[in-house]
């Protein structure tokens, strides 16, 4: 263990990196509960365009555009990939909340 106390940037990047996992793994198992193998796309355009309306609503369409122009060099300046062991930590919570979306978006079978 390191005796090093953690910077503002140390503590900043690790705000980023716990949030982009949770939000990697929410996102997985949003589109699995969601996904329509007829229209697969419809569903990432879905999260896209709720993703940029909350981004609009919480920061501001300005912040929100400063932001949105740093992420490739956030993206670039980390490991741009979630691994396993990241994953396994939040996906359970994650997957029953999924279960629970699917359960509700599920349409009923036609009657014969």
């Amino acid at each position: 263990m390191s005796n090093i106390e953690p910077t503002r940037e140390t503590t900043h990047d690790d705000t980023i990196e716990r949030t982009s996992i949770v939000m990697y793994a929410m996102l997985e198992q949003l589109h699995g509960a969601l996904a329509d193998p007829a229209a697969p796309d419809d569903v990432s355009l879905g999260m896209l365009m709720g993703m940029s309306m909350f981004l609009d609503e919480k920061i501001g369409p300005f912040r929100t555009e400063r932001l949105m122009a740093s992420a490739p060099s956030i993206i670039l300046k980390t490991d741009a990939h979630v691994v396993k062991d990241q994953i396994d930590r939040v996906t359970p919570v994650l997957r029953a909340f999924g279960e629970q979306l699917a359960s509700l978006s599920r349409r009923p079978a036609p009657a014969a």
